[in-house]
């Protein structure tokens, strides 16, 4: 190889670490709470596709719908802090926090149950 490729890069600043960030609280327990949510959506959404299982997915469907609010500000936050720093997994667990909130108001409204966000119940 030339030399001016190695010499390009060894005039380059060293790019900061993901490990030069130090993690807020918030990151970690929204991260911890997202991760438990990725572990109880996927196994059962897989047994969600046996009679009458659904009806635990209709559920835990409704719970978060019901937390939506604090869950959606949280991972959006997440997000925005793992997006400037370069943090691709934090990135991504929050992607799939707001993905589940999504997937959960969509079951909840196809299934015609009502729409109930912290207490309050949105139009019927």
């Amino acid at each position: 190889m030339s030399d001016v490729f190695w010499e390009t890069q060894e005039d380059e600043e060293p790019e900061a670490s993901e490990l030069r960030y130090r993690r807020p609280w918030w990151v970690t327990l929204g991260a911890l709470v997202d991760l438990i949510l990725l572990l109880v959506v996927v196994p059962v959404g897989i047994l969600s596709l046996i009679p009458f299982v659904f009806l635990i997915y209709v559920f835990f469907a409704q719970v978060l719908v019901w937390i939506s609010p604090v869950l959606l500000v949280l991972n959006a936050a997440i997000f925005w802090w793992g997006f400037r720093r370069k943090q691709a997994a934090t990135t991504a667990l929050a992607a799939l926090g707001i993905a589940f909130v999504t997937l959960a108001f969509v079951v909840v409204r196809l299934w015609q149950s009502p729409v109930v966000i912290l207490g309050a119940t949105l139009g019927q």
